[in-house]
């Protein structure tokens, strides 16, 4: 994945979707419910968090190096949430890579 960091240590993904309306929302929410849990099994993650309100939900995911952040994001279930929730109009969404690093 380009926008991959470079650098060592545990990778923190926050991916988000802001929607124009409250409509979609109860759907959207199972949904990432569901990728939610499953993203919890995948090799490499460390934690998961997710948080909804009335018109955003925020995934934030720890990984254990960038090539583990990478190959989620690329995952088939992360890609149909995402590509499904990007299709609502005037939907809002993004995805931060913040890298720890590890002390030497």
């Amino acid at each position: 994945m380009s926008d991959a960091p470079e650098a060592a240590g545990h990778v923190v993904l926050l991916t988000r979707w802001h929607f124009p309306s409250m409509r979609v929302m109860p759907r959207q929410f199972w949904r990432i419910r569901t990728l939610d849990r499953a993203t919890r099994y995948v090799p490499g993650c460390l934690w998961v968090h997710r948080w909804a309100s009335r018109r955003s939900l925020l995934l934030t995911s720890a990984w254990v190096d960038a090539e583990a952040a990478a190959r989620w994001l690329a995952s088939d279930r992360f890609a149909e949430f995402d590509r499904t929730a990007r299709a609502v109009p005037g939907v809002r969404a993004d995805v931060d890579w913040l890298v720890e690093r590890t002390p030497r």
